[in-house]
């Protein structure tokens, strides 16, 4: 753990594994965390404030940035220390959680010292002659630091961090205002930080924070505006195990929660939502894949709360597709009907009003909470090896894409007849077998994966107009009942979405005889 606000001693510090959660804080919450009863029942010693100013290092083409580094120079108390944090360690991040391996030292002042980064397996990057001529500072951090010992469940103990300040690049700058929760080395695992988070939350408010101070200050000196997250390749290979595999997975879909949840709280472009909702879409598949008995024991918490979740963040996506989607081609044919604009703005106060209820649910501790549950989940016992099973994750791959491909094979005969129920039920499953085929694409040739998750996404993308028609369905009643549209627009509207469905229910049986003759990929 880092020293924070004493002298340093001297001499050579060897790397550790820094694994903290970060907590996002208002301003006015940021004392109330100091005086939680949460905390001062595992407060061990007195509380210390320090005066924290730290320099980051990079070359002008961020080259550190893009080996995953971050090198820095910081001064507390009159002493300096260096540091150098590689980037997050593979299936150890999501839910607040950082963990990455962190080289410290005290050197005499500020001046980046080579001979002590020439010890670590990064070496090679500060070997070459350009990265050192180049160096400079890229941005800086200077805040205020409150921190103290805690003594955590299961004889963990952590320090907690209170930082108060500013990052700046350049002329741009944001503040900094968050909690740090840090594992002692070798005193306990990331469980505890979690159980002892939801202990605070039930006291002050908060939200995760996905995103270090680095990673912060890289992008305010960037001045590229954020864009929304989509999914991301997980990193698998052959050799890992399948509970590795599994992790990074979750992780991964986790990360993607996280990247577009501040974009979507501004109320910025509804893609946002849908890549957040997606996230967590995939995050659900993603729980639901081992089969362990003991597992599905400890995730079913989950399930409701998660259910909560969708039924609050979905309306405001349904009345975006609504909206952009279906609406707005009728619009434009019909160029300017009175009756479809009045119709069309009354369709904008009720999404309006249903995004600012999913913010809300975003903002709010019940979210916040789920998201420390899932964490404490995936920093707990993880799922068993069923008896007999190989433990390597391409057995686990072929496992989890097979059960799923047999579901929809299952439901795909004769849906150009099936009932609406039925055919939602194949929409689901599609949409779970196309996110584990992406799941585990890495560790399978890329073409043969490739040619069936094509096909696959076809009948997805079938599958979901012909849904999303009966959705439109009950938002125009919706709409219908507010009492501000005629009936002679509701009727057109209907007749547009109907037409619509028709066209969409006339592509199933292609789009499934598409999907049905690609062969398996993972054997």
């Amino acid at each position: 753990m880092a020293n924070h606000g004493k002298p340093f001693e001297s001499g050579c510090a060897g790397s550790e594994m820094e694994v903290e959660l970060k907590l996002l804080v208002d301003r006015a919450d940021l004392d109330r965390v100091l005086r939680a009863g949460a905390v001062g029942r595992r407060s061990r010693g007195p509380a210390r404030t320090s005066e924290l100013a730290s320099a980051y290092f990079d070359t002008p083409d961020r080259h550190l940035f893009s080996q995953g580094l971050a090198l820095r120079l910081r001064r507390a108390d009159g002493h300096w220390r260096q540091t150098l944090k590689s980037a997050a360690a593979r299936g150890s991040r999501g839910a607040g959680l950082h963990a990455r391996e962190e080289y410290e030292w005290p050197v005499e002042g500020r001046r980046i010292d080579f001979a002590l980064l020439a010890e670590t397996p990064h070496a090679p990057v500060f070997a070459r002659r350009r990265v050192r001529e180049e160096l400079r500072q890229v941005f800086s951090t200077r805040f205020l630091r409150t921190a103290l010992m805690l003594a955590l469940e299961g004889n963990a103990q952590a320090e907690l961090c209170a930082d108060l300040g500013w990052i700046r690049a350049g002329n741009a700058r944001a503040p900094i205002c968050e909690v740090e929760i840090e594992l002692a080395p070798g005193r306990g695992g990331p469980a505890a930080l979690f159980g002892f988070a939801r202990e605070l939350l039930e006291e002050v408010p908060f939200r995760l924070g996905a995103v270090s101070k680095a990673e912060r200050g890289y992008a305010i000196g960037s001045g590229e505006p954020r864009r929304p997250y989509k999914a991301q390749h997980v990193a698998l290979d052959e050799d890992m195990s399948r509970t590795a595999a599994f992790l990074a997975i979750a992780q991964s879909c986790l990360a993607q929660v996280h990247a577009n949840e501040e974009g979507f709280l501004l109320g910025k472009d509804p893609e946002y939502l849908h890549q957040l909702r997606v996230g967590l879409r995939r995050l659900r598949v993603a729980l639901a894949m081992p089969e362990d008995p003991d597992w599905r024991v400890a995730r079913e918490p989950l399930r409701e709360e998660l259910r909560w979740l969708f039924s609050a963040i979905g309306p405001a996506r349904d009345w975006d597709v609504f909206l952009t989607e279906m609406l707005a081609p009728l619009l434009q044919q019909e160029g300017g009907d009175a009756g479809l604009a009045a119709f069309r703005a009354c369709c904008l106060r009720l999404g309006r009003r249903h995004y600012e209820a999913a913010r809300e649910a975003v903002r709010g501790a019940r979210y916040t909470a789920l998201l420390l549950a899932i964490g404490e989940l995936l920093a707990g016992p993880l799922p068993a090896e069923a008896p007999g099973q190989a433990a390597s994750a391409r057995s686990f791959a072929r496992a989890v894409i097979e059960r799923r491909d047999r579901a929809l094979r299952r439901r795909g005969e004769r849906l150009a007849e099936a009932l609406a129920a039925e055919r939602h039920r194949a929409r689901i499953a599609a949409k779970k077998l196309r996110y584990c085929a992406e799941f585990f694409a890495a560790l399978y040739p890329h073409k043969r994966v490739r040619r069936y998750v094509d096909a696959l996404s076809e009948l997805q993308d079938v599958l979901g107009a012909v849904n999303d028609a009966a959705t439109c369905a009950r938002l125009i009643g919706e709409a219908g009942a507010s009492g501000r549209v005629d009936g002679r627009t509701i009727g057109q509207v209907q007749g547009w979405v109907a037409s619509a469905e028709a066209r969409a229910v006339e592509r199933l049986a292609r789009a499934w005889d598409g999907f049905a003759r690609r062969t398996p990929f993972w054997t």
